[in-house]
């Protein structure tokens, strides 16, 4: 019960990490936008700036002057606040993830571990060891299914019996055990 929790957090923190990256990258692909409109934009103005500066004072070039380095400076905070925003999504994307990835993965090894540790312990019994001897033998399959000359099954008290009968000549056969 604890195990399908575990995974089913670690799945909703995976939807929750695919989200955030898909927002990540929705806002990525807006502020990209954004900036080649404002480099667009920048370069017109640029032009157009060329053009006024040969016709305007000294006054008027130091207030274009300003402009452009205003310009420029919302420009760099802009990139500069969707980096770190990108930045910070992926990091913590990146450690909950990992985080979720480690756990879970632990989890599983340790289960698995201890099922191998399982069959390991009963495969060294004496039941497992003829058990062994009757599958190399390709009669345990046999066996389990009470198939084989002079076996038969019935059914009593709502489950199968399994049992020897005699053939026609009053010989039961069955399987040689290891």
């Amino acid at each position: 019960m604890t195990d399908e929790r575990e995974l089913d957090d670690g799945l909703a923190a995976f939807d929750q990490l695919g989200r955030e990256m898909a927002e990540t990258n929705r806002l990525l692909r807006a502020v990209r936008s954004d900036q080649a409109a404002r480099n667009q934009q920048e370069h017109d103005l640029s032009a157009e700036m060329r053009a006024a500066l040969k016709q305007a004072t000294g006054a008027s070039q130091k207030a274009l002057q300003a402009a452009k380095t205003e310009i420029r400076s919302s420009l760099l905070w802009t990139g500069l606040t969707a980096f770190l925003i990108v930045l910070v999504a992926f990091g913590g994307g990146y450690f909950f993830g990992q985080r979720d990835g480690w756990e879970t993965g632990h989890a599983d090894g340790y289960q698995k571990a201890r099922n191998q540790e399982a069959a390991a312990s009963w495969a060294n019994t004496p039941a497992g060891q003829r058990a062994y001897g009757l599958d190399r033998q390709g009669d345990l399959d046999l066996l389990t299914m009470c198939r084989g000359n002079g076996w038969t099954t019935e059914r009593r008290k709502g489950g199968i019996v399994c049992f020897p009968n005699a053939d026609a000549k009053g010989n039961v056969t069955g399987w040689y055990l290891p």
